[in-house]
């Protein structure tokens, strides 16, 4: 395996070829949408994951170009355009709103795709997740995934965090895959990263492209020119999560909770629960 090219200034990686617990655990899995990979065989291409974790440790976040191969972008882009999604949601407090002049993305979490290129997706970040836990102690023990697009001429998404820069953090580690073939320097669309250094990047969504940063690092996303598809996976502690969450939640003294699909409907932790398990809503 050769070494990896020393990083450009964007930090650039290229690839070398009781009951509380179970009520915890719940709480995280309706929340996050937690997603466990098959064991489907993963991308033929080979992270350098030594290399990914050191970028971490040194700046907070890593970029890998040509990370999972032309064909793994061009099949895994086809089964996420092919999955119907809906306008995604925004944090305001501890409740969920739709605010398109904050984020005017459409999503979908991938909890029941049994797509091919997807569950292989699924397989190659659950496998970096197991390396990158032991070279950075990251305990994390689940991933999370999400596909998002925005549209030609939306404005992006607002200044954020994925996690709390403060304990529980529940999301350790984001990663995002870009699955953009006709994005062109012209094209607009980056990701504003704050660095752990107090630098700012501007990170292009270039077809299979991997960014994966600490999730509590502040980022947006740009206005585009033309349609971005991207597919997040977090890895997360479900443990911490639920614990974030709950902390929220109590921050703001309240005790009900919301339908993560966006219907509105709202009440203690269990009956939504069991709501969820049935609703159909798609905004």
């Amino acid at each position: 395996m050769s070494q990896p090219t020393k990083p450009e200034p964007e930090q650039k990686v290229r690839h070398p070829g009781a009951q509380r617990r179970k009520t915890m655990a719940q709480l995280v899995e309706t929340a996050a949408r937690l997603e466990i990979s098959p064991p489907e065989a993963a991308p033929d291409h080979v992270l350098d994951v030594a290399a990914i974790a050191q970028a971490i440790q040194a700046t907070g976040y890593c970029v890998v170009d040509d990370a999972l191969g032309k064909t793994h972008a061009e099949q895994l882009g086809a089964a996420c355009r092919a999955v119907k999604k809906a306008p995604a949601t925004i944090q305001e407090g501890t409740d969920r709103v739709n605010d398109s002049k904050r984020r005017d993305d459409a999503v979908a979490f991938l909890k029941d795709s049994k797509a091919p290129p997807i569950e292989r997706h699924r397989a190659a970040m659950e496998g970096l997740r197991l390396r990158l836990n032991d070279l950075l102690h990251l305990k994390t023990d689940a991933c999370s995934f999400m596909c998002a697009v925005y549209k030609a001429g939306a404005a992006g998404y607002v200044k954020h965090r994925d996690s709390a820069p403060t304990k529980p953090s529940g999301r350790k580690l984001t990663a995002i895959y870009y699955l953009n073939p006709n994005w062109h320097a012209t094209a607009a669309g980056e990701l504003r990263l704050w660095d752990a250094c107090g630098g700012v990047r501007l990170l292009e969504p270039r077809n299979d492209r991997l960014v994966v940063f600490r999730s509590s690092l502040e980022h947006e996303v740009l206005s585009t020119k033309i349609d971005r598809l991207a597919l997040t996976t977090w890895f997360f502690n479900r443990l911490e999560l639920g614990l974030e969450l709950i902390k929220e939640k109590r921050d703001a003294k309240q005790d009900l909770f919301e339908c993560e699909r966006g219907c509105g409907f709202r009440g203690p932790f269990a009956d939504v629960e069991r709501h969820e398990e049935t609703c159909k809503y798609v905004a």
